[in-house]
């Protein structure tokens, strides 16, 4: 005898195609969320470069002043990457010119920019700062000198994203080498 509201059929699962459709919007969705990590991880490692290339650029300050020696750093194209890709180079002023530190500290040694930005770099009293290709033979002086006095070539470093060509980080110094990170050019709001 039939219960009352039950139907004495058998119960109807999932057909095929609603099967194939659950699965296209599961994997869709992954999709999306995979897409949003990676961009915010690029965001993550993008924020670490501009902190350790602050921390670096007032190491060198400090060491500048400690050793009584003017140190600097020659941001160049590197000519070896395919694509735009950009290297920091630190130099140290001895008497036949600018040159790399005989520190035994792995500090100093040269660094790679993250790929997939553009940098700007603009310096206080200087209407257009030209981001050389690097060649070691020409013996390049540094754009950003950390005097041994304590003072600091005053300027700004952009990150500019390569595909959308938006302002994605700002590294402001002044003359005593403060430093100040900006996200997207704008400064951090306290909450």
């Amino acid at each position: 005898m039939p219960v009352l509201g039950m139907s004495s059929s058998t119960p109807r699962g999932f057909s095929f195609i609603e099967l194939l459709v659950a699965i296209l919007v599961i994997v869709l969705l992954t999709g999306v969320v995979s897409l949003n990590v990676g961009r915010g991880g690029a965001e993550l490692q993008l924020e670490g470069e501009v902190r350790y290339l602050a921390n670096l650029l007032s190491f060198s300050g400090a060491e500048a002043g400690l050793s009584a020696a003017d140190h600097g750093l020659l941001i160049a194209a590197d000519s070896t990457a395919q694509g735009t890709r950009y290297q920091g180079i630190w130099l140290r002023r001895f008497d036949q010119g600018w040159a790399s530190p005989r520190a035994s500290t792995d500090v100093f040694v040269p660094f790679i920019f993250m790929a997939g930005t553009e940098l700007l770099l603009t310096l206080e009293g200087q209407p257009s700062v030209e981001i050389p290709m690097y060649d070691p033979t020409l013996n390049p002086a540094p754009q950003i000198v950390m005097w041994a006095g304590g003072e600091m070539t005053p300027g700004s470093l952009d990150w500019i994203d390569e595909l959308t060509g938006e302002l994605a980080y700002r590294l402001e110094w002044d003359l005593l080498g403060r430093m100040t990170t900006l996200p997207k050019g704008e400064p951090l709001i306290e909450e």
